[in-house]
């Protein structure tokens, strides 16, 4: 072997052991990088999960809402469906006429009523209430309100699951209120 290949054959492996320090060297700073903004990183993660999982928690809360094809066109119709249930004793229909969020409520209030025998006298109420009802004026495209007024002639007593509710002679204010849902039907949110 002569002087010049030993020279190169030299610079060779300083060159590549040169190499090497560079790529352990880029490597080292990249691990102490990583390490220094870990947290950073993993909140960011984090962060994205945590929103991407809400997305689809709020999702799944309205697809009801925004399936929910159960109701009238107007108010009125929405009014007169609901009445036509209680009249067929159908209180499950008859509570899915009511915003979601009091359907539960609603079908337990009216299956009361049906036990106790008070369905036909709470429909003739509804229908003469409905005969009376006057817009209002808070009303929008997703929001209508009726009122009607309501003249107890004689103080009385109501007994309703078990408690007794005192009336008082006088004049009430009854307010009908409706709310538009998404597929264009209308549901009862106030009764």
């Amino acid at each position: 072997m002569d002087l010049r290949s030993l020279e190169k054959s030299v610079k060779i492996n300083l060159m590549g052991k040169w190499k090497g320090v560079i790529v352990l060297l880029i490597i080292a700073a990249l691990v102490t990088w990583g390490l220094l903004n870990l947290s950073k990183i993993m909140n960011a993660v984090q962060g994205k999960y945590t929103a991407w999982k809400t997305q689809r928690q709020i999702a799944a809360l309205e697809r009801p809402y925004k399936t929910d094809k159960i109701g009238g066109q107007t108010p009125e119709e929405t009014f007169d469906m609901f009445i036509e249930a209680l009249k067929k004793e159908d209180i499950e229909l008859a509570s899915k006429y009511f915003v979601l969020q009091k359907q539960d409520e609603w079908e337990k209030t009216l299956g009361e009523y049906k036990k106790n025998n008070l369905l036909a006298n709470f429909v003739l109420e509804l229908e003469n209430t409905e005969k009376t009802w006057e817009k209002s004026k808070k009303n929008n495209e997703n929001a209508i309100e009726f009122n009607s007024y309501i003249e107890v002639e004689k103080d009385s007593v109501i007994k309703f699951q078990n408690q007794e509710f005192p009336v008082e002679s006088g004049s009430y204010l009854n307010v009908t209120r409706f709310e538009k849902y998404p597929m264009g039907v209308w549901k009862i949110s106030v009764l």
